[in-house]
């Protein structure tokens, strides 16, 4: 039973190891930085800002109505949706770790005393 078990555990961590591969695969195919309006002569455009070494880069992507600035806000939420989803899989990842590791611990010292 305690092998049957472990194995599960095994299994899980795999899968969830997979799920964090597939979802850094995807990170990478958003923009990085965050999304900033300016507002010039009562109209708004929208712009990307990252970091490039110590310099902030400032790319323009259109005018707050634009498709272009509408696919740009969808891609930030999916890019910072799939952050949430690496970190909640990396607590996941140690939670499952910790008891793997304590596991075998766990059934020698019942092993032992029963």
């Amino acid at each position: 039973m305690n092998k049957v078990l472990k194995g599960v555990l095994q299994e899980e961590l795999e899968r969830n190891l997979q799920r964090q591969r597939v979802f850094l695969n995807e990170l990478q195919k958003y923009p990085k930085g965050y999304l900033f309006i300016q507002r010039m002569h009562g109209d708004e455009y929208l712009y990307r800002k990252y970091r490039k070494g110590n310099k902030i880069i400032s790319v323009y992507i259109g005018s707050i109505n634009s498709e272009k600035a509408k696919q740009a806000f969808k891609d930030r939420e999916r890019y910072l949706q799939l952050k949430r989803d690496i970190k909640e899989l990396k607590e996941e990842e140690k939670f499952l770790r910790k008891v793997i590791n304590n596991y075998d611990w766990v059934w020698k010292w019942n092993d032992r005393y029963n």
